[in-house]
């Protein structure tokens, strides 16, 4: 039988990496555990990562990187419609890969990021901001602050997809379109 490339070892061992950590935390998250579930020796995933620090590193900026770039592309249209795709690219992604979102939730959480890498994902934040300024510069939104409008937009969201991630449950359609109505109701009041 052929042996996988390095290629597919690597990308089996980041899907472990995603599976164990949405599974039990990354406190519970050890190299021997991801060695186990990738099914490859602990030689071969120090072969990949240097440690559990680099590991959960470098799995984080790709994730971040693939879901802001998906956030991003559905940012199109008028303000509403464009607020309105973000918002909705987010819970597409939890639903279409929940141990993913989990992973980005508990790893944000727990700053595995040195501050390099802090600096190097600040402006994709900035990128979303963007969208939150133009819709505020337009009189789309009434709220004067993007920070403010940002955390209204944001906050909802992720304990909508949250709340579905961890009940391993998809957000229903209605629920999602529902509360996003609201929010922007609220954004748009003067």
């Amino acid at each position: 039988m052929k042996r996988p490339s390095k290629d597919a070892v690597h990308e089996r061992i980041v899907r472990a990496v995603i599976e164990t950590v949405a599974a039990q935390g990354i406190g519970a998250t050890s190299m021997a555990s991801v060695a186990r579930a990738a099914k490859v020796s602990a030689g071969t995933l120090y072969l990949h990562f240097a440690s559990k620090e680099e590991m959960l590193q470098s799995v984080y900026l790709k994730l971040k990187r693939g879901f802001h770039a998906k956030l991003m592309a559905s940012a199109t249209g008028e303000p509403r419609q464009a607020i309105a795709g973000m918002w909705r690219a987010l819970v597409d992604f939890q639903q279409d890969q929940p141990d993913a979102f989990l992973f980005l939730e508990y790893a944000g959480a727990a700053q595995v990021l040195t501050p390099e890498q802090k600096a190097e994902v600040a402006p994709l934040q900035g990128e979303v901001n963007a969208v939150i300024e133009h819709a505020i510069a337009s009189g789309a939104i009434s709220v004067p602050s993007v920070q403010v409008a940002a955390n209204l937009l944001i906050g909802p969201a992720m304990q909508l997809a949250r709340t579905h991630a961890l009940a391993g449950t998809p957000v229903p359609e209605a629920e999602a379109n529902q509360t996003f109505d609201r929010i922007w109701l609220g954004l748009t009041a003067s």
